[in-house]
């Protein structure tokens, strides 16, 4: 409740990136029908699953292939404010005396294609891949704010 009352007045906030999450999905969508049409064509199924655990098997890989489709799902709800004195990242509040030093970067892994942000501070690197105009938000709310207090 302390921080809370310590924040102060809200400067701005980035919302989740719809487009962004939306392209992402289908392009996941895409892939697995590619992957389904195919495995299907060459080997077409006939009847019903020869066992029980072959069934249990093939139920495990399409759960699986549906989380990983919809993945990206799960960033809908994403959201950063920015008040005075802090940030607000989902449902935590993070002091800026807290986070210290506040940097941006663009990563990208051998199991990728698209490159993840993240704003990196001293206590925990943030993913904010998902989040439409987080750095352009934060240096306007930071850097803005602090050039119009110095005049």
């Amino acid at each position: 409740m302390q921080k809370e009352i310590y924040m102060g007045r809200k400067l701005t906030e980035a919302r989740a990136n719809m487009g962004k999450i939306i392209f992402r999905t289908m392009l996941r969508v895409l892939l697995a029908a590619v992957i389904l049409l195919a495995g299907i064509r060459g080997n077409p199924p006939n009847g019903k699953p020869a066992s029980f655990m072959a069934g249990l098997l093939a139920a495990l890989m399409i759960l699986a292939a549906a989380v990983w489709v919809f993945f990206p799902l799960i960033h809908c709800k994403d959201h950063v404010v920015f008040y005075e004195n802090g940030i607000l990242m989902g449902r935590k509040i993070w002091l800026l005396e807290e986070l210290g030093e506040i940097s941006f970067m663009d990563s990208t892994s051998n199991r990728s294609f698209f490159a993840r942000t993240y704003m990196c501070t001293d206590i925990k690197n943030f993913n904010i891949t998902y989040i439409k105009d987080a750095k352009k938000n934060f240096n306007r709310a930071y850097l803005n704010t602090i050039s119009k207090y110095q005049v």
